[in-house]
């Protein structure tokens, strides 16, 4: 399977890719603000599937940026409702940072396996719908929010190519012979029934949660490509 160092690399390429096609595109009104954070979404989309790994830097990296993530979306979402506020604003801030990086972490880390269902095509979904849901709870229109998804999703996709293709293809110039890692990646189902179960109730809480918002942008496309 693919590095650590592979996955990041290939993040940051394609998320710099990202934002150039969307900047070309005008799929968005310009912001470097916003385009920066799409292209930090995509770059931990694409390492987020070893954050069940048993080497703990894809963790700790993960993890880490998740929290940080985080906590700058609470603190601009709090600062602008509250701006005279600051130390309560902080507070809320370090306390979700404490959250997804001690709670949610330790539970992840304790609770699933290597090549589990975080290595799949709905753990690919669901990480997007999350930052979807989350973003448009904070002050992102629903039409950036859903970018903000796409480009988590997009990176998480490509971790799990990188993986199959690895699992495929022997780069070293030997025989080829598929290893047994091949079809763990790109999979619909785990050996594991409460980890696929626990997902797909996420997904469908996750979708039914936003149905709503999803359903007025697919009328957004139906109108655009009709």
């Amino acid at each position: 399977m693919a590095s650590f160092r592979t996955h990041i690399s290939f993040g940051i390429a394609c998320g710099v890719l990202s934002v150039v096609l969307l900047t070309s595109f005008a799929v968005v009104p310009s912001s470097w603000s916003f385009f920066v954070l799409m292209w930090l979404l995509v770059t931990i989309g694409a390492i987020l599937p070893d954050m069940d790994s048993d080497s703990g830097v894809p963790f700790y990296v993960t993890f880490g940026s998740l929290s940080l993530i985080v906590g700058g979306f609470v603190f601009l979402s709090e600062q602008s409702r509250t701006p005279h506020e600051f130390g309560s604003v902080a507070i809320r801030t370090i306390l979700s940072m404490v959250l997804v990086w001690g709670v949610v972490g330790t539970l992840f880390k304790r609770f699933t396996k290597h090549r589990g269902m975080a290595h799949s095509i709905p753990a690919a979904v669901l990480a997007g719908l999350v930052v979807f849901s989350f973003a448009s709870r904070v002050g992102f229109d629903d039409w950036k929010a859903f970018l903000l998804g796409v480009a988590m999703t997009f990176g998480y996709l490509i971790h799990l190519v990188l993986d199959e293709v690895y699992a495929a293809v022997n780069f070293h110039g030997t025989m080829f012979l598929p290893n047994k890692a091949l079809g763990s990646a790109l999979k619909l189902f785990s050996e594991h029934r409460g980890m696929t179960i626990l997902v797909y109730g996420a997904l469908l809480f996750m979708l039914v949660g936003n149905s709503e918002k999803l359903f007025h942008l697919s009328e957004r496309f139906f109108l655009i490509f009709r």
